[in-house]
């Protein structure tokens, strides 16, 4: 599931942000928790917040991220379950990186 509603907003530096990892961003505007992995050259954004826990503290192996609070993994390239208890997939964003710079659609 792709959101597309509003324009990129930068986030940040990409150097701030390791190869295998993921971090959450807090959009003070929108009163919204989004993260990004990085994989690589690649970019994922997913909504961080998933059953009132952090998605961006879980455990990251490629583009599959596992909740520390159920064990459900998701697969960042469009959010869908990979294994539950998740039934549902989380929000994915449109992401890039530009000039050293992450950008993220919301």
């Amino acid at each position: 599931m792709n959101e597309e509603s509003g324009e990129f907003r930068n986030l940040g530096p990409l150097a701030d942000l390791p190869d295998q990892w993921a971090r959450a961003y807090y959009l003070e505007d929108l009163k919204h928790r989004v993260a990004v992995a990085r994989v690589g050259d690649r970019l994922f954004a997913f909504d961080d917040l998933y059953n009132e826990m952090p998605l961006s503290a879980g455990l990251l192996t490629g583009t599959i991220i596992m909740s520390q609070g159920d064990g459900s993994k998701f697969d960042l390239t469009d959010g869908h379950v990979v294994r539950g208890p998740a039934i549902e997939p989380i929000p994915t964003y449109d992401v890039h990186e530009e000039d050293g710079q992450i950008y993220v659609r919301i």
